[in-house]
């Protein structure tokens, strides 16, 4: 009796053993597969970010120059480093924002970020792609304020969009045009006011938006 119960005994053992080792190669080979597709995902992000900081610098570059232009005309600066056309794009139009989400959104949707193991990661993937409503907020509101300064010049000015054509006069000429017409008229420089307000707020905007992306690029490279 005592010889049958130490045969099934160790043939129980064996059998115990033989579970183990394959749940355990199962999850070993689990792990790597998903180690492996962590890095794919922080590769595909890379790829992105990269591809998001050239834009930064391009549209930084541009909403700070609007920013002088409109801040020059309101203070009535003499330093004017600008063409009228300059002027009018700054005043009349405006920049928009919308970097490349693709990738992420793609891996948010495909399930791919569960892969991410880095909590902080993770919570700077959150930062960053929701740190581009600080910008787009305030471009919304710049966009309202723009289109009743276009509204407002049709009405009362014609003639300071008209003159952008007109190759009789140089760019100083008619920028002195444009500066004599916004300081007599308290509507026109209150509305020109507002815009720069949403587009300063939208130039902070910008900032923060880069400081959450270069964080989460830091963080990714590390990892790879």
């Amino acid at each position: 009796m005592k010889k049958y119960f130490i045969r099934y005994f160790l043939e129980f053992i064996v059998i115990v053993m033989g579970i183990s080792t394959s749940f355990w190669f199962d999850n070993y080979q689990t792990n790597i597969d998903n180690s492996k597709k962590e890095s794919e995902v922080y590769l595909n992000l890379r790829t992105e970010l990269e591809l998001i900081s050239l834009m930064i610098k391009k549209r930084d570059e541009a909403f700070k120059f609007d920013s002088g232009i409109v801040e020059n005309l309101i203070n009535d600066s003499k330093d004017m480093t600008y063409s009228y056309t300059d002027l009018i794009i700054a005043v009349t139009d405006w920049r928009g924002f919308s970097p490349s989400e693709e990738i992420y959104t793609s891996l948010k949707y495909d399930g791919g970020l569960k892969y991410i193991k880095s909590t902080q990661i993770k919570a700077a993937i959150e930062s960053f792609y929701g740190s581009k409503s600080s910008i787009t907020a305030n471009m919304e509101d710049e966009i309202i304020v723009q289109r009743e300064i276009l509204k407002y010049l049709h009405y009362n000015h014609p003639r300071i969009l008209l003159i952008q054509n007109d190759d009789a006069l140089n760019d100083n000429d008619k920028i002195n045009i444009f500066k004599k017409v916004l300081n007599k008229n308290l509507t026109f420089k209150s509305l020109l006011k507002a815009k720069h307000r949403f587009m300063k707020s939208k130039n902070k905007g910008l900032d923060y938006y880069t400081e959450s992306h270069d964080l989460l690029l830091s963080l990714i490279n590390k990892k790879l």
